[in-house]
């Protein structure tokens, strides 16, 4: 019987050469080969009348926690929207202004995981006429729509309307600074007065404090019955000594 034999010869692996000019001339027919992007968001924003709906022009400070990054810019008729690019997750802070309104400042969590817009929509507050304009160093404003039951420091809810605008003028004009005081009538132990007028301008101290309002630009003071403004002589002229009111340290 004759041998069969297979002659076996080992398969060569392209040379290095030739796997590069395949590469190349791939690269050539096809265009630039594009390495994977990082996921982007673009975080646009506006500004719109919290009554009306309708869009008013604004400026916008944003704040990237992680990123370490501060941007500026701002929205105005017939321009595109305002907006940034973002590319991972990230804690946002949008400070936003707009004249005639209350400037307005808010923290948001803003995913850059699930989706690649991301509209953020500022509702502003028109600013309501207020007697907290215009104020000049020892300017004196009777805090008139303060109520506290007789006797007593706790405030009345009728009351949050004009701390609210309080709170308004201080956190707009960050230089101004103030002092809060209370004043009684001359009926009753002065000692009582005394404690309760104090009280009762520590009551707002408290709140503008929870409000972030710096300490160092409040303060805080009880006169008793020391400065009426009227004669203690009739319930008229005594409800008018009935008073709290902030004067004005610096603007």
């Amino acid at each position: 019987m004759s041998e069969c034999r297979i002659n076996y010869r080992p398969m060569q692996l392209p040379s290095f050469s030739f796997l590069l000019f395949t590469f190349l001339v791939i690269q050539k027919a096809y265009g630039q080969v594009v390495s994977p992007s990082k996921p982007v968001t673009l975080f646009t924003l506006r500004a719109v009348d919290d009554k009306t709906g309708r869009e008013v022009p604004a400026d916008f400070e944003v704040y990237l926690h992680i990123a370490n990054e501060k941007f500026q810019g701002a929205n105005r008729s017939g321009a595109p929207d305002f907006n940034v690019k973002m590319y991972h997750s990230d804690t946002v802070t949008v400070e936003t202004a707009s004249k005639d309104y209350y400037t307005i400042e808010e923290v948001l969590l803003v995913s850059c995981d699930t989706c690649g817009f991301y509209q953020y929509t500022a509702l502003l507050e028109k600013r309501m006429d207020s007697v907290f304009t215009d104020l000049k160093v020892n300017d004196v404003i009777r805090l008139d729509k303060i109520y506290f039951d007789q006797s007593k420091y706790e405030l009345r809810p009728e009351s949050y309307e004009q701390l609210q605008k309080l709170y308004r003028t201080l956190r707009d004009n960050p230089r101004l600074k103030i002092e809060i005081a209370g004043h009684t009538d001359n009926v009753g132990d002065p000692r009582l007065n005394q404690y309760l007028s104090e009280n009762r301008a520590k009551v707002i101290y408290s709140y503008l404090l929870r409000k972030d309002i710096a300490s160092s630009r409040l303060r805080h003071r009880g006169y008793g019955q020391e400065k009426p403004v009227a004669p203690n002589d009739t319930e008229g002229n005594k409800s008018l000594n009935r008073r709290v009111e902030f004067q004005v340290l610096e603007n």
